[in-house]
């Protein structure tokens, strides 16, 4: 009997051996077969063997161009974001983008803009050619808080609005008939529904740094022209310059600047209409003395034109102008270190209410109808009556007997403020 049950080919050595030196050589011919086939393939198809060796340098690349872009999606996004139906802060574009071309188009002589007729400067009665009265005037909005004084450029400016916004706080909106000699404005802000309907009264073309949503609509709905720093395609008319008052790093959210040579320089070169329509009318009148017969002493003037901001104005005897104050100090021009010098001062109130449902507070300002008001001038001071028909009409002032108001010949200071705040004289 075998002593190796259950495979008869235990007990013999020679089968033993005999069986794995087939097995050897059956085991070479399958190594063989497998090598040539995988040659074969390699052969056939050799990306397959450079897919093999993308390994650690090639993955790394792709992980990395994965974040790369990843990354720019996210500033992209940031950007836009920063472009807010609202404000002025600095965009993530406005960082990135040179504030001027490579190409810049060659500036309008001064001469062109001149006809040697005499006329007159519509916003102001005083003397000026023809070819520039017939200019649509620049509105430029105006930062007014504390922290973003003083102003550049305001005592250029032929009429001067300050008007509330939202959080209780002012801002201006400076109308500029000739903007030539002008070496800086700001520090320029955002625009509100009031701000265009102001605008277009003068038909003007505005200059700010964002919008509100009502605001847009309205500008979309007049076809108002509106040069934006913060969203439109003419940000070379623009510049920030946070250096812009000596001896102080002021924040990049009041840095926003403009000057008459880069304005005058560029604006022709868009798709704006710069000349009044022959229809236009302007509704001012003017005379060599506006002083009002039988006004009362107006020689110190205190506006609140918000529940927690105060303009008072100070009458200059020797000069016959106003200066102005806020702030408890002076209200000065950064650009000459001077202080801006009124003929006139209107004080037009109005309906000044909240934005139902408006998240920042906004306010709405009605610049239509009728309303009361003040015209002062001279050291003295009378009621009158303002109306516009609508929001392309222009504002018309009137004595209380109905007969036209004729301002004196100089600048203009305007203030609109709430029906039940308090103006006090003397």
């Amino acid at each position: 009997m075998s002593q190796y049950r259950g495979d008869p080919n235990r007990g013999d050595p020679n089968r033993r051996n005999q069986q794995s030196r087939y097995q050897q050589s059956q085991n070479q011919r399958n190594q063989q077969n497998r090598y040539q086939q995988g040659q074969y393939r390699q052969e056939q198809h050799p990306q397959r063997r450079k897919k093999q060796g993308m390994s650690g340098a090639q993955k790394a690349l792709i992980v990395l161009i994965i974040i790369a872009t990843l990354l720019l999606g996210l500033f992209i996004l940031h950007g836009i974001s920063m472009r807010s139906d609202d404000d002025d802060g600095g965009s993530f574009f406005n960082n990135i983008l040179p504030s001027r071309p490579a190409e810049e188009p060659t500036p309008v002589p001064r001469s062109d803009m001149l006809t040697g007729v005499e006329h007159y400067n519509p916003l102001t009665g005083e003397p000026m050619d023809m070819g520039l009265a017939e200019r649509r005037p620049l509105a430029v909005i105006l930062n007014n808080i504390s922290d973003s004084l003083p102003h550049n450029g305001v005592s250029d400016a032929d009429i001067l609005y300050e008007y509330p916004v939202e959080g209780g706080i002012t801002r201006m909106l400076a109308l500029y008939q000739d903007i030539y000699d002008v070496k800086m404005v700001g520090s320029i802000r955002s625009a509100r529904l009031y701000t265009v309907q102001i605008t277009e009264s003068y038909d003007a073309i505005l200059i700010g740094a964002g919008r509100s949503q009502q605001a847009q609509q309205e500008i979309n709905s007049l076809g108002l022209p509106f040069l934006n720093e913060v969203e439109g395609a003419r940000r070379e008319i623009f510049f920030r310059d946070r250096n812009r008052i000596p001896g102080r790093r002021i924040d990049n959210l009041h840095s926003v600047v403009i000057t008459g040579e880069r304005v005058l320089q560029w604006l022709p070169e868009y798709d704006i209409r710069l000349t009044h329509q022959s229809s236009y009318e302007h509704m001012l009148r003017f005379t060599e003395d506006g002083t009002p017969e039988r006004g009362s002493s107006a020689l110190e003037v205190m506006a609140r034109i918000t529940s927690g901001k105060t303009t008072e104005f100070i009458y200059n005897t020797d000069d016959k102008v106003y200066h102005m104050r806020q702030y408890n100090r002076d209200f000065i021009d950064e650009n000459d270190d001077s202080r801006p010098a009124y003929t006139n001062v209107l004080i037009l109130k109005t309906s000044v209410t909240n934005i139902q449902g408006d998240d920042a507070g906004r306010v709405n300002i009605v610049t239509t109808g009728t309303g009361e008001g003040y015209f002062i001038n001279g050291g003295k001071y009378i009621e009158i009556t303002w109306s516009r028909d609508d929001v392309t009409s222009p504002f018309s002032y009137k004595h209380l007997n109905g007969t036209p108001l004729e301002l004196g010949v100089g600048k203009t200071y305007i203030a609109i403020m709430p029906n039940n705040l308090s103006v006090d004289f003397n």
